[in-house]
């Protein structure tokens, strides 16, 4: 792979890995508060709506992490698939 494919992959990686680090925070921290959450919004949100504030994306990011993965095996596989191709060549050579 390319520099600027690896650096793409782990960008998407970490990205993928911090923002599902922030739901488990804010999740935590809201679960276990027991003060009110001053809301700009509205005045009363849906039961359960304020914890699942950063959540609404989380699908998002995980196809965003399975893509990146599944980029990286088929990189990997098709280098594999070079190489042998390539040695197969030399030897009818």
């Amino acid at each position: 792979m390319s520099k600027f494919e690896v650096r793409l992959c782990i960008f998407a990686i970490v990205f993928v890995a911090i923002y599902v680090g922030a739901i488990a925070i804010t999740m935590h921290s809201r679960v276990n508060t027991a003060e009110k959450i001053m809301r700009i919004e509205s005045e009363a949100p849906a039961p359960g709506e304020g914890q699942m504030m950063l959540a609404e994306l989380l699908l998002p990011m995980l196809i965003l992490l399975t893509i990146t993965i599944c980029f990286i095996i088929v990189k990997k596989k098709r280098a594999k698939m070079s190489l042998a191709l390539g040695e197969a060549d030399e030897e009818f050579r």
